[in-house]
């Protein structure tokens, strides 16, 4: 008699509350669509997630010739690092980080997709979402390719065309597991609890009492029962209505609550799940609840270390063996990432004081553990020895007379640790420059596309004196910033300064400008060959603007950078009366910038730098 009354039972629930019960009621498995998807749907997926992708997308990439075990050189320039920086035409190479990571932290698995060039490198990076894309197994080379499936169309890819990153999945060698899959159950469970809570607040979530009877009523009587309560009590304005009960009915209060169901307890620990399994210290998120400046500065670290770094890694490791072989021309060379996990401020003070303490660091070292800058002059290189200490002559040996001859110029590390310095400050510097650049390209695009919608034909010129306007501020910035720099201690520009700054800008302007209408006149030929209409040639003066300009941006922009900068330091080292500077290349200097490396006077030194465009050697004072 038991299984026909339940059977009677859920036929009664179906018919008149239109749904069928099941004996066990569970959430759909999640495939990878579906977590890529929770990331959008709850809130403490996307803050974890979010947070861990950001800070992998911020760190600076850089490209070495030689590897981590030997000595290494930075290479300053390069294909490889242009793809990076500028992976296509939507996306920057900081968007395409962030994306991998987001894939790789919520399916375990990431794709990039390398268009060719005509060269036959990469050209472009595309990531494709894990979902949409399988790899092809063979028993002979374990992947044969990989099949993409959007629609109804299949396109398929070869291994060459493709990065696959992967988190290690133990059953399926194919597959991937990242943190948002292991932590599956809780995803649903906030999801659901969730949806509870926002329809309390709509419509209760659930019954707050229930209407009783000795009789059986019949399908009508229900139906017409349900409908006048639901029209005279249902809603929010019609919330503590007095009801009026007729035909025996009895209201029976529910008195479970939202409070009783504790969902406040169980989102909290849905979050902290979510936390532990990708690992994420609590200061990191925001929470302060039993959090101190010690653990917050320990949680930073463990941040750094234990989710960033090995990422960072990961990815690094992928790029060095899938992408670098991708360029015939980059044997040798290796990607590598900024340090991104800091030491504490009280280890690096402790440090740097027992070291001068101890004598252990020179005083420019001890400074730089504490991220200041070397002292002017060469005073911070040498060792603080305290009073106390005597040196105590040994039977059958001499003492090292005090008096040490005393080095010319700087040591072959401090040249280097100056070049790096250099290096770094320039590139920010060639930033903004290219900003300006960007600047000026926009608006000469506008002025000479209205101009030839108008008269059907390019202007004369280009307005020197405007353009150069506009380099004048940002040269001036970069000249004075080196002049500073050169003996750390401010001062006026003087005229002959100001006539260089302005004499360089105007130069600049016109050999800009005289190339920008020569490279259009000659895209406009080309059209007007082709038969192209007004429209088609008006694109194409758009298009020079929007590619062609911007990558002569890059490297005029290196190129004045690197000219201010060094003419800078040498108006400068005048004005200190040192006599001579040496030109030092840059560690991965050509054979032309290797031939010009050496001591001139300093007069003579002007105009030697850049060498060539995109040349990134020095001036350094011989003192």
């Amino acid at each position: 008699m038991k299984l026909p009354f339940i059977k009677q039972v859920k036929e009664t629930i179906q018919r008149r509350f239109g749904y069928i019960a099941s004996d066990w009621q569970t959430p759909p498995d999640r495939d990878a669509k579906g977590f890529l998807s929770a990331y959008g749907e709850i809130y403490s997926l996307f803050g974890i997630a979010n947070r861990i992708a950001t800070a992998c997308g911020e760190v600076k990439w850089r490209l070495y010739k030689g590897s981590e075990r030997s000595e290494r050189n930075q290479v300053a320039d390069h294909p490889i690092l242009r793809l990076l920086d500028y992976a296509n035409e939507f996306q920057t190479g900081q968007e395409i980080i962030e994306l991998t990571q987001l894939h790789i932290d919520l399916t375990g698995k990431a794709y990039w997709y390398l268009p060719r060039n005509g060269l036959g490198v990469p050209a472009e990076v595309w990531i494709i979402p894990p979902h949409l894309i399988q790899p092809i197994k063979s028993q002979r080379d374990f992947i044969s390719g990989y099949l993409a499936q959007v629609g109804t169309e299949k396109i398929p890819f070869t291994k060459e065309e493709i990065i696959w990153f992967l988190m290690p999945d133990p059953l399926n060698p194919y597959g991937g597991v990242g943190f948002a899959q292991a932590s599956a159950m809780d995803l649903d469970t906030a999801i659901y609890q969730g949806k509870w809570n926002r329809n309390f607040f709509y419509n209760s979530a659930r019954p707050d009492g229930a209407l009783e009877t000795d009789k059986n009523l019949s399908d009508e009587q229900f139906k017409s029962l349900q409908e006048e309560w639901s029209s005279k009590h249902r809603g929010l304005s019609k919330a503590h209505k007095i009801a009026v009960l007729e035909g025996g009915l009895k209201y029976k209060q529910i008195q479970i609550s939202q409070k009783d169901m504790d969902f406040y307890a169980g989102s909290k620990q849905s979050r902290e799940n979510l936390m532990f399994a990708a690992g994420m210290p609590l200061s990191v998120m925001g929470i302060v609840e039993n959090v101190n400046r010690a653990n917050a500065e320990a949680g930073d670290y463990t941040f750094a270390r234990w989710l960033i770094k090995p990422r960072l890694v990961r990815i690094k490791n992928k790029l060095n063996e899938r992408l670098i072989p991708m360029f015939p021309l980059a044997k040798g060379v290796e990607l590598d990432f900024d340090e991104v996990v800091p030491e504490t401020v009280e280890q690096k003070r402790m440090l740097a004081e027992s070291g001068m303490r101890n004598a252990t660091l020179l005083i420019d070292e001890a400074r730089k553990l504490l991220g200041l800058d070397p002292l002017p002059n060469g005073v911070g290189q040498q060792l603080l020895v305290p009073l106390n200490l005597i040196p105590t002559p040994i039977s059958g040996k001499k003492l090292i007379s005090e008096e040490q001859p005393k080095s010319k110029g700087f040591t072959p590390e401090q040249k280097k640790e100056r070049w790096n310095i250099y290096a770094q400050k320039t590139e920010r510097q060639e930033q903004a420059l290219k900003r300006v650049f960007d600047s000026v390209f926009d608006e000469q695009k506008n002025d000479t596309v209205e101009y030839y919608k108008d008269t059907g034909k390019l202007p004369d010129s280009l307005d020197d004196e405007k353009t150069a306007k506009r380099f004048e501020p940002a040269i001036q910035m970069v000249y004075e910033s080196s002049f500073e720099d050169a003996v750390n201690t401010v001062k006026q520009l003087d005229e002959w300064a100001r006539e260089w700054i302005l004499t360089r800008s105007l130069t600049l302007a016109k050999s800009i400008n005289i190339t920008t209408l020569e490279a259009l006149r000659h895209q406009l030929s080309l059209g007007i060959e082709a038969g192209e209409s007004i429209q088609h040639l008006t694109k194409r003066i758009e298009g020079y603007f929007e590619n062609n300009a911007r990558m002569r941006a890059e490297r005029i922009a290196r190129t004045e950078v690197i000219a201010a900068s060094n003419e800078g330091a040498l108006h400068r080292y005048e004005i200190e009366g040192i006599e001579k500077s040496e030109v030092y290349p840059a560690p991965d200097a050509c054979d032309i910038c290797l031939d010009a490396k050496g001591e001139y006077p300093t007069q003579e030194a002007h105009g030697i730098i850049p060498i060539h465009p995109n040349c990134r050697c020095t001036v350094l004072p011989v003192v």
